[in-house]
């Protein structure tokens, strides 16, 4: 049998490692001329994203993120990107009540989140969950005195102003920002999607249901599917980074604003659904700290999945089961 070059409308599903996860960009057959191939289309969302994390990381000493950080004036101009990408921080922290605020890089870096995530200081979650030093579960509270509302974004001037001093870390945004990002390159295709790390944004002109898989925080297996056509899907959880400080205690990346300490809500994963993937992952985050019963009131709206400690699921909103109704016909007993 002889193998065939792809043609110029064969649909790409493409994956690679970059911004510290895995990425996965899906994309679709063209619906017009007008577009690129799926190939040349999914090669720019890769570009965006390598460029994205160029610019962003604060893990990379000469990035504009670091450099910004490292700037002593309070008024600092700023690209674009930069300038979007705060703002859509910014926009984050109003949008969970400071939940999710990215004005704890200092917490984070205590907490030992010092540089780009190595795999292999990973804490297994059932042993980290069993440790008796580990805090008890407690919801996560944002702090009044939160420096986030004195961030300002001129995106028309391109300057971003904020206290002098104050350090800045999209970490909690921009997994989800850079895949929305990625949709205006996306148009005139029948289906696509960009998966950043979990946060999964999908489209397409032809309206598609698509199904997002969300991986259990345990065992790691696939083990419910949400179902999306426009929208996005994000999951903020444990397992994938927890570690163990010098001082042998349990430490992950989720940050309790009003404590400055990694959160313990009684919660290990939460998965929410949005219109765009900065939302949701910002809801997801939110839910996760929120514990069990504020997570019920933030997913409400649009669904989302909670699992917690003791490896329950729980779906909320739109996603829960249908109720089961059960009536009498002329004797018999219908379900």
């Amino acid at each position: 049998m002889t193998a065939h070059a792809p043609t110029s409308r064969t649909p790409v599903d493409h994956a690679l490692r970059l911004m510290g996860t895995h990425i996965r960009i899906v994309v679709g057959s063209p619906m017009n001329d007008d577009v690129p191939a799926p190939a040349e289309a999914a090669a720019r969302v890769e570009a965006l994203l390598r460029d994205y994390d160029a610019a962003l990381s604060r893990f990379r000493p000469g990035s504009e993120m670091s450099r910004l950080n490292a700037d002593p004036r309070v008024d600092v101009r700023a690209s674009d990107l930069l300038c979007s990408a705060i703002e859509a921080a910014v926009a984050a922290a109003e949008q969970t009540r400071g939940l999710v605020d990215p004005t704890l890089l200092g917490h984070l870096e205590r907490a030992g989140y010092t540089q780009t995530w190595d795999a292999d200081r990973r804490v297994e979650l059932r042993e980290a969950l069993a440790d008796p030093h580990r805090p008890a579960a407690a919801p996560a509270h944002a702090h009044d005195g939160a420096y986030w509302r004195q961030v300002r974004v001129d995106r028309e001037s391109g300057r971003i102003r904020r206290p002098a001093g104050l350090r800045l870390d999209t970490g909690g945004t921009g997994k989800g920002h850079a895949a929305d990002l990625c949709a205006p390159l996306l148009r005139g295709y029948d289906a696509w999607a960009v998966d950043c790390g979990g946060d999964v944004r999908v489209g397409g002109e032809a309206g598609l249901v698509r199904d997002v898989e969300v991986e259990h925080p345990f065992t790691g297996e696939l083990f419910d599917v949400i179902r999306v056509r426009d929208g996005a899907v994000a999951t903020s959880g444990l397992r994938s980074r927890i570690w163990r400080r010098e001082d042998g205690t349990i430490a992950h990346h989720l940050i309790d604003p009003a404590t400055g300490q990694p959160a313990f809500t009684g919660l290990v994963a939460a998965t929410a659904v949005a219109p765009t993937a900065v939302q949701a992952e910002a809801l997801a985050k939110a839910a996760l700290l929120s514990g069990p019963h504020g997570a019920r009131a933030i997913l409400s709206a649009g669904g989302g999945i909670t699992v917690d400690e003791d490896g329950n699921v729980e779906r909320i909103g739109r996603l829960e089961p249908p109720p089961r109704v059960t009536f009498t016909l002329n004797g018999a007993r219908l379900s």
